[in-house]
């Protein structure tokens, strides 16, 4: 009894002390966009761009890093067909940048640019780009804690702007 109680306070005396972890709290912009959402994708049909698509989807958002989101997507895309994407996006409100990368294998990395992050009485709009040659995509997202949008335009070089996607989504109720 004895040689077994030396063997177990000795080895209190080894561990390492828990230490508490005092990370940064989250960016404010992002903090209220936790959680579980639906609502609908609508998206410019790439076989026929005069034709838009509306799918269902479930976007479960969560912090991973004071100024980092991840974001799991379930679409329904048709009788007994479900898809899932996988997306995170770090941003750097000093810097005016926004890394976003796409896919599960994380191979899809784009850097935009913040042009416009303007707080609201309700959250945050946020307006960024990601220059594709001559070309532009501009997103708006706007965060709150019940409504999540985030739409991409399609900017030509003469400065024509078309409509790419949209997401509207609506906090799910806990």
């Amino acid at each position: 009894m004895n040689r077994r109680s030396l063997l177990s306070f000795a080895s209190l005396l080894l561990c390492k002390p828990a230490l508490a972890l005092y990370d940064p709290k989250p960016e404010s912009e992002l903090s209220t966009v936790q959680g579980e959402w639906t609502g609908t994708l609508t998206y410019r049909d790439y076989s026929n761009p005069d034709r838009n698509v509306m799918l269902k989807v479930r976007v479960f958002i969560a912090l991973s890093a004071p100024a980092e989101l991840v974001l799991h997507y379930v679409f329904d895309d048709g009788p007994s067909k479900t898809v899932f994407s996988y997306e995170r996006m770090t941003f750097d409100f000093v810097g005016k940048s926004i890394t976003w990368v796409s896919g599960a294998d994380g191979k899809s990395v784009n850097l935009s640019t913040i042009v416009s992050n303007v707080s609201t009485a309700t959250g945050q709009q946020l307006t960024f780009e990601q220059k594709r040659g001559s070309e532009t995509d501009r997103y708006k997202m706007e965060l709150s804690s019940k409504q999540f949008s985030l739409s991409k335009e399609e900017v030509g070089p003469d400065g024509t702007a078309a409509f790419r996607n949209k997401y509207e989504l609506t906090r799910v109720a806990c």
